[in-house]
């Protein structure tokens, strides 16, 4: 389905705000997006906050956003920002698995997720394609979509069967964090972070605390929940 795409002259270069997880990768973008003469990047940033106030400031037509900072809910942000900014149009920009999170981040109100192990001119493709107001995914999401829309009963589900939350915990899980320190990172009591982890262990099938906490890093790695731990450009 299009989205609206927002409107503008034809003449001015599309506004940009990027946001990577680091320095790096904030640099990296604007260093790239810049090149081109149809975009003006217009505020970059790589922290929660300075992202937030950027995006008031602006009002940019497109978002290039890495949204697993400081070990937030990285799905509810996206969620958040579709919808206090309904026109901007959000291109996640991620080296997350997008197998795991472009379905979350597309129903949350992104217009499309661009992985970071693909290449320059994906990226200038997937921006292009979401300015147009269509929705940009890789062939992979592309291919798995239309397999879950024929009643493809191979698929894998087990993810699936996790709230954003759960999935939120469960990444911090990943990398390392304790209830309490999640409990406060996600700002919710340490209660109901104990009540989610028993819904994970339900849903996914682990006997305790020490089999979530191994099957959290299988599934998503050790820094999944901590993408400044990396110093990796785009």
């Amino acid at each position: 389905m299009k989205k609206s795409a927002p409107a503008r002259a034809t003449a001015e270069p599309c506004r940009v705000v990027a946001v990577g997880d680091t320095i790096i990768s904030e640099q990296g973008l604007v260093a790239i997006i810049g090149r081109d003469p149809r975009y003006q990047v217009c505020g970059a940033a790589h922290t929660f906050e300075e992202a937030n106030k950027l995006v008031r400031r602006h009002r940019p037509d497109v978002l290039l956003i890495e949204p697993f900072l400081e070990n937030r809910d990285a799905i509810r942000w996206i969620k958040d920002l579709a919808t206090e900014f309904p026109r901007i149009r959000i291109l996640v920009v991620s080296r997350q698995s997008e197998r795991t999170y472009a379905e979350r981040a597309l129903c949350a109100g992104a217009s499309g997720y661009w992985m970071k192990n693909s290449s320059v001119d994906e990226l200038m493709h997937a921006i292009e394609t979401v300015l147009a107001g269509e929705i940009y995914a890789s062939k992979t999401i592309t291919c798995l979509a239309m397999r879950k829309l024929a009643g493809d009963r191979n698929l894998p589900h087990a993810l699936d069967v996790l709230s954003n939350r759960e999935m939120a915990v469960l990444s911090l899980i990943a990398a390392q964090h304790g209830q309490g320190e999640i409990a406060k990172q996600l700002g919710i009591s340490r209660k109901t972070i104990e009540s989610h982890c028993e819904h994970i262990k339900a849903k996914l099938g682990y006997a305790n605390a020490e089999a979530l906490k191994h099957g959290a890093r299988e599934l998503l790695g050790t820094t999944a929940g901590s993408p400044q731990q990396s110093l990796m450009a785009l």
